[in-house]
């Protein structure tokens, strides 16, 4: 029996407002929280039908920023990986490479958002 269930990821970022925006526009994020500390501010961020949420987290006591890419991507699944890197790249996202046809017909993508955590596109089949 699961004890506890997948509820979020979150990625520490310098830029909040610029981060939620990036989200917002690139998959169709909504804030759903919000939390204001001496030491950060946290958005919570959620898509519609969706459970889990992608949490921003923002130190404001002037610590340093660990580095971006010390986590692996963070995966998103679409039905269209074309027009979902073209919005992700409208948005302000750096495409990492093309988007390859891996094993089975997946089509893979990978970007990185404007602070450079990296993000996978995939189409399943």
């Amino acid at each position: 029996m699961v004890q506890a269930k997948f509820a979020f990821i979150k990625l520490i970022v310098g830029d909040l407002a610029g981060e939620q925006r990036f989200y917002e526009q690139a998959f169709g994020f909504t804030e759903r929280g919000r939390f204001e500390t001496a030491a950060f501010d946290e958005v919570i961020l959620g898509q519609d039908g969706v459970d889990v949420t992608l949490m921003l987290l923002c130190y404001t006591d002037g610590r340093p920023l660990p580095d971006a890419r010390v986590h692996g991507p963070t995966g998103f699944a679409t039905d269209d990986i074309e027009i979902a890197h073209a919005v992700c790249v409208a948005a302000g996202a750096s495409a990492k490479g093309p988007v390859l046809v891996v094993e089975g017909g997946i089509k893979v993508a990978l970007l990185d958002d404007p602070e450079g955590h990296e993000i996978e596109l995939c189409q399943f089949g």
